[in-house]
């Protein structure tokens, strides 16, 4: 059977990963910066979470300063006094060391972001939930 895919403008060639039931693309976000993107489509129909990935991810492209920024201010704290070794941060170092890595949209509306912690909490990455509304929830570490 040959591979499924879909080329969107925005969000590249969107391979259909059948072990995952899941779409999948690496995407430019910056000019210095690819993401890995997840699309899970549960039951939607493909054109319909596609489109809502787009609205999504185009979001989060002008926005993702502003969420590294709620990131840092959520994490900062328990950074500098548990995780720091001695050496207390600002929260533009925090902000300079987290990069964001992958974006899984769901179904629902949900988007979930994976950064890389820049070994601020050991290697753990940082896991931040964006409502269906586009409103950052929360982040926590996983790993």
């Amino acid at each position: 059977m040959s591979e499924q895919t879909i080329y969107d403008e925005i969000l590249g060639e969107l391979v259909w990963n059948q072990d995952d039931e899941c779409w999948t693309s690496q995407v430019q976000f910056t000019l210095e910066h690819i993401v890995n993107i997840t699309i899970d489509p549960e039951d939607v129909e493909t054109g319909s979470i596609i489109l809502m990935a787009r609205k999504s991810f185009s979001q989060l492209q002008q926005n993702e300063d502003n969420i590294r920024h709620l990131i840092s201010e959520q994490m900062l704290g328990d950074y500098n006094e548990n995780w720091n070794d001695g050496e207390k941060i600002d929260i533009q170092d925090f902000i300079d060391s987290i990069k964001l890595e992958d974006i899984v949209f769901n179904a629902n509306g949900n988007i979930q972001l994976f950064y890389n912690d820049g070994y601020l909490f050991a290697g753990h990455g940082i896991m931040v939930t964006i409502d269906d509304t586009g409103s950052y929830q929360e982040a926590i570490l996983f790993g």
